[in-house]
C-alpha cells in the first residue's frame, strides 16, 4: 500500500469515527455535565521580593526560579449550559529559588515542594464551532509540603489563599472531545523565614504565578 492510499484510508477512517462521535454527541452533549481536562502546566513566578536580614531591609532584592513544568488535571461540573465549577490540581513540583538583583551573589537560596490548586467558576457561552473560548474567576490555594535549605538555612514558607483569574479555549474535535489551551493568574504571596550567613531572614515573596497549560478535554 502506497502513502497516498494509506492517507486516503486514514481520512475515511477519521471521517467515519467523527461521524459516529458526532451522532453520539448529538444525543449526549446536552446531558454531559462533567468536564475533565488533563495536560501539562508551565508555572512562571514573579521575581518580586521584600527581604530583611538581621532586622535590616535589603534594597534591590529579587528572586529567580528554575523552569517549572508539572502534570495537571481539571475536573468540573456544569450547573448550567454556560457555567461550570472547576477544580484544578497540579502534581506537586519541586522548585528552586535563586537570588536576583542585590542578592544575586548568594546563588540558590532554597527549594520547596508545593501544591498548586485552584477552584474557579468558568463561563463558556460558545458551544458550536472549533474554538470555544471561556473565562473564569475564583481562588487559588498554595500548599507548602516541604522546604529544602541552600544559602538560606532552616527555611520556612507560608501557605496562601488568593484570587485567581483564567482564560482559555477548547479546540473541539467533537462535542465530547477537545484540545485545550489555558492561562491562569494567581495572586499568591508567601512569607519567608530562615537564616542566611548566620543572620535571621524574614520577608515576603510576591509569587503571583502565571500558569500556562495545554492538553486534552472530555465531556461526559
Amino acid at each position: 500500500m502506497n502513502a497516498k492510499s494509506f492517507l486516503s484510508l486514514l481520512c475515511l477512517g477519521w471521517a467515519a469515527a467523527t461521524a459516529a462521535a458526532t451522532a453520539q454527541d448529538a444525543n449526549t452533549a446536552d446531558t454531559a455535565p462533567w468536564l475533565l481536562r488533563f495536560g501539562v502546566a508551565n508555572i512562571q513566578n514573579s521575581d518580586k521580593a521584600s527581604l530583611n536580614v538581621g532586622g535590616q531591609p535589603v534594597p534591590g532584592a529579587a528572586l529567580h526560579f528554575n523552569q517549572i513544568y508539572t502534570p495537571m488535571v481539571e475536573i468540573g461540573y456544569h450547573f448550567t449550559d454556560d457555567f461550570a465549577g472547576v477544580a484544578t490540581l497540579g502534581f506537586p513540583p519541586t522548585i528552586s529559588a535563586y537570588g536576583g538583583g542585590s542578592i544575586a551573589g548568594y546563588g540558590k537560596l532554597e527549594g520547596t515542594t508545593w501544591g498548586p490548586t485552584a477552584l474557579t467558576v468558568q463561563y463558556q457561552p460558545f458551544h458550536d464551532g472549533i474554538l470555544r473560548p471561556y473565562v473564569g474567576a475564583g481562588i487559588s490555594y498554595m500548599i507548602i509540603f516541604a522546604t529544602h535549605p541552600a544559602a538560606v538555612q532552616n527555611p520556612g514558607l507560608s501557605n496562601d489563599l488568593a484570587a485567581a483569574l483564567e482564560v482559555g479555549t477548547d479546540l473541539a474535535l467533537s462535542d465530547q472531545y477537545s484540545l485545550f489551551v489555558e492561562e491562569k493568574k494567581a495572586f499568591l504571596t508567601t512569607r519567608a523565614t530562615g537564616t542566611i550567613g548566620g543572620f535571621p531572614l524574614t520577608g515576603t515573596a510576591d509569587l503571583s504565578p502565571w500558569v500556562f497549560s495545554a492538553g486534552m478535554s472530555l465531556r461526559f
